[in-house]
């Protein structure tokens, strides 16, 4: 398998990086503004659980505190950089919930960004529970 494009690369993983840490804190804080601007109209977000949600329903979960989080962690964080979209790769160990449910433990997730002009977006989210 070939290596990713690097042209730029350095640039594209730190502001993902930054945008993935600025998701965590928004989370965290139910910063809406924040979310709403990381966050894609067309966001597409599968939960662990296999659901499909739009931004509209995750942000309305935010919202209401049906889904709140307590603690973010991020390891093994990976950012792949492919011109205007990157893909990362992770673990997440929450401590909350999502959609009015349970929601914590360790996840395997992928995102990923599209740099519209100069900013970055979050397109997708999958969630995968990491069973022990």
């Amino acid at each position: 398998m070939s290596d990713p494009p690097r042209s730029g690369g350095g640039d594209a993983r730190a502001a993902v990086a930054r945008g993935l840490e600025e998701h965590r804190q928004a989370l965290l804080k139910k910063d809406v503004a924040t979310i709403d601007r990381l966050w894609s109209d067309d966001l597409s977000f599968i939960n662990y659980r296999g659901q499909l949600l739009t931004k509209a329903q995750r942000m309305e979960n935010v919202r209401t505190g049906a889904t709140s989080f307590r603690s973010i962690e991020f390891t093994d964080l990976v950012v792949r950089p492919y011109g205007d979209t990157a893909v990362t790769t992770g673990v997440v160990t929450l401590d909350g919930q999502y959609s009015g449910a349970e929601g914590s433990g360790a996840f395997q997730f992928t995102t990923v960004w599209s740099r519209r002009g100069a900013q970055w977006q979050m397109v997708a989210l999958q969630m995968t529970k990491v069973e022990k």
